[in-house]
């Protein structure tokens, strides 16, 4: 066990001493946000208000407005929560890959410790500086929706939001360890995180919302696991601001908006339940991971 936790301290250190590390795994949220500000956040606005103006019949317009920017804020927020989940997690995998073409990871090979627990040091480290950078983003994010105005989240809605987070962190952190294995050189694996952060934003359907994409993407989409990540943790930050909005507006538009938004995930007309997507996702983690032993164990024996 102090092994285990004199490695994975040493790897929270290394990455977080390195600041362009840190810097390039929020890029991916620093341009969701641009995207959000310049191009797409009015433009979703303003799709709610005119759904309002379509099916509400006399409404407060101004009090639409206010709450439309809340919900807007609160889906860009889902989206930035499972970005910072994938791409910190890719990061500090990189520290992996880099102590390996370093031949730093052979350093530990020889010395008296199990391959495995040094597997779990790095997943480990991934998922601790993934939550810390998540749990800081929603603190913020949080803090700038109060002090414009908005609506607050309830307790329990938080407390789901950090166990939905752990859950992608962890998943991801598993998952794109099992990734690291397969490339040998820092340089591969930062045009993996380049291609990685680029494409995260369309693959979670935060760039252009699920109804917007083309039915052959959309309909690719729904088997990747960020998407579903993504609805998770949408469903629990929209609620509470949806209820709100589209207070007296008939439950078939609710219901269109949020399959069109990407809150909710629809196959062959049906919508996919909270139960299934989680389960999807738990057995995208658990066969990586099976994976990763496998890997393990067949590096061992090779190595006698």
């Amino acid at each position: 066990m102090s092994k285990y936790v004199s490695l994975t301290r040493r790897n929270c250190m290394v990455f977080l001493r390195d600041t362009t590390a840190v810097f390039f795994s929020l890029l991916s949220m620093l341009m969701v946000l641009l995207m959000m500000w310049v191009f797409l956040g009015d433009m979703n606005t303003q799709g709610i208000i005119n759904v309002l103006e379509q099916y509400g019949g006399e409404r407060n317009v101004v009090q639409d407005k206010e709450n439309a920017l809340n919900l807007v804020q609160y889906w860009t927020l889902a989206g930035l929560m499972v970005v910072n989940a994938l791409t910190v997690t890719l990061s500090v995998i990189g520290l992996m890959v880099g102590d390996a073409n370093e031949n730093k990871l052979q350093s530990f090979f020889s010395a008296p410790v199990n391959r495995s627990v040094i597997a779990l040091s790095y997943i480990t480290t991934a998922v601790i500086v993934g939550m810390l950078f998540c749990m800081i983003t929603l603190g913020v994010a949080l803090g700038y929706i109060w002090m414009t105005g908005g609506a607050m989240l309830s307790m329990g809605a938080i407390v789901q939001i950090f166990g939905y987070t752990l859950m992608n962190v962890c998943i991801f952190a598993i998952i794109m360890y099992m990734l690291g294995l397969f490339v040998k050189s820092s340089s591969a694996w930062g045009g993996i995180a380049t291609v990685v952060g680029t494409l995260v934003g369309f693959v979670g359907a935060i760039y252009l919302p699920m109804g917007d994409l083309p039915a052959g993407v959309a309909n690719m989409l729904k088997y990747i696991p960020i998407l579903h990540g993504t609805s998770l943790m949408r469903k629990v930050c929209c609620k509470e601001a949806m209820e709100t909005t589209f207070a007296g507006i008939p439950k078939e538009v609710l219901d269109a908006y949020q399959e069109h938004m990407g809150i909710t995930v629809c196959m062959d007309g049906v919508e996919v339940s909270d139960g299934a997507q989680i389960l999807f996702l738990c057995m995208c983690g658990v066969l990586a991971f099976l994976l990763i032993a496998f890997l393990t164990k067949r590096k061992n024996i090779s190595d006698r």
